[in-house]
């Protein structure tokens, strides 16, 4: 009803006929050296939830997914001999994901629970109506008294995404404004590349993903 441009069938086409749909065990590893934050750090986050330590990135920074879904379980937590934990030693180690209007929040997810997160492919696809989901991995910070560092995170993530000769065209009545407003552009964290710097219309997804490998990696 928001887009009556779009294509009902494009997003359940990419999950279930895609041969470009894979999945990556991520590996996350323990600190080395340890990261230290006080606790005058820890109570002085900005805006986008940073630390002066710079927790998130310690893991995994800042970035959007340029698919068009990704299914993720909840993360496992292994000490150095093995041990799986029910949580991080620090309580604000793990995911955390940036709303549309540059609110962060930390993803708690109940055991046995499956996620998704969109990525920019269906925010193009549906002209803006879906956004993608800005996240990061908070790493474990490791106070003076404590051993942290030691922890690694393991988390299993699906990246549904069109072939990659799929076309990458927004639908008909909606421009590329509409796909990445100005506003939905100002709250994205820092370090997240524009769309239109990096996507033009007409490209297939394989063009779009060169041109976000190379803006982010160039």
């Amino acid at each position: 009803q928001q887009c009556p441009g779009y294509n009902r069938r494009k997003l359940e086409t990419v999950v279930s006929e895609s041969r470009n749909c894979k999945g990556r065990l991520l590996h996350y590893f323990a600190p080395n050296p340890p990261t230290i934050v006080t606790a005058a750090a820890t109570s002085n986050d900005d805006d986008d939830g940073n630390t002066n330590a710079d927790p998130f990135s310690t893991w995994c920074g800042w970035h959007n997914d340029h698919g068009s879904l990704t299914g993720l379980v909840p993360a496992m937590y292994l000490t150095s001999n093995g041990e799986v934990i029910s949580k991080p030693p620090d309580p604000n180690a793990g995911l955390y994901v940036k709303s549309r209007t540059g609110t962060v929040y930390k993803v708690q997810l109940p055991p046995n629970a499956l996620a998704f997160q969109i990525g920019e492919t269906a925010q193009i696809h549906t002209g803006g109506v879906l956004q993608a989901t800005p996240h990061a991995v908070r790493g474990i910070a490791a106070s003076p008294s404590e051993n942290g560092c030691e922890v690694t995170r393991e988390a299993f993530a699906v990246f549904m995404e069109p072939e990659v000769d799929g076309e990458m065209d927004i639908p008909k009545g909606k421009t590329v404004e509409d796909a990445q407003s100005a506003e939905a552009e100002r709250f994205l964290p820092n370090g997240v590349k524009s769309l239109k710097s990096r996507w033009l219309p007409g490209m297939t997804f394989g063009e779009f993903h060169n041109a976000t490998i190379s803006a982010f990696h160039s």
